[in-house]
């Protein structure tokens, strides 16, 4: 299992679209790409600077990534590691115990969920580019 670097960070907004506006003031940071919206959570990625955020307002908690009341500040919801081969990451990583949940493949890219109580208490989201092929 080779881990190329850190893709982004997901955080767990109350408002997105506050948060969004502050994110754009504050940093400098730009909407990035289709905002995603679903029944369990609406999501933006934006660029501040040359990192990646991705602001998440949960609707339903799921993945170790809470859902906020008023009165809750911002939570980090998972770090996105780029790998150079998803398989080979899932098998050791199940070797060694991490329980992975909720694969996806958009044809971009293919990523996984660990669950947070198997690593250290933080979700993890295993993410393998395709256009950028697997490490050899």
């Amino acid at each position: 299992m080779k881990l190329l670097g850190l893709d982004h960070v997901g955080i767990v907004v109350r408002d997105i679209d506050e948060t969004v506006a502050r994110v754009g003031d504050t940093l400098d940071g730009r909407a990035v790409g289709e905002r995603f919206v679903s029944d369990d959570i609406d999501l933006q990625v934006l660029m501040a600077g040359e990192s990646t955020l991705e602001l998440i307002e949960v609707r339903n908690a799921g993945f170790g990534m809470p859902r906020l009341k008023d009165g809750d500040t911002a939570v980090i919801g998972h770090f996105g590691i780029q790998v150079d081969d998803l398989e080979d990451a899932k098998a050791e990583l199940t070797r060694r115990g991490v329980a992975l949940e909720g694969e996806v493949d958009t044809g971009e890219v293919r990523f996984i969920f660990t669950a947070p109580q198997t690593t250290f208490g933080v979700t993890l989201q295993l993410m393998e580019h395709k256009e950028r092929g697997t490490g050899a």
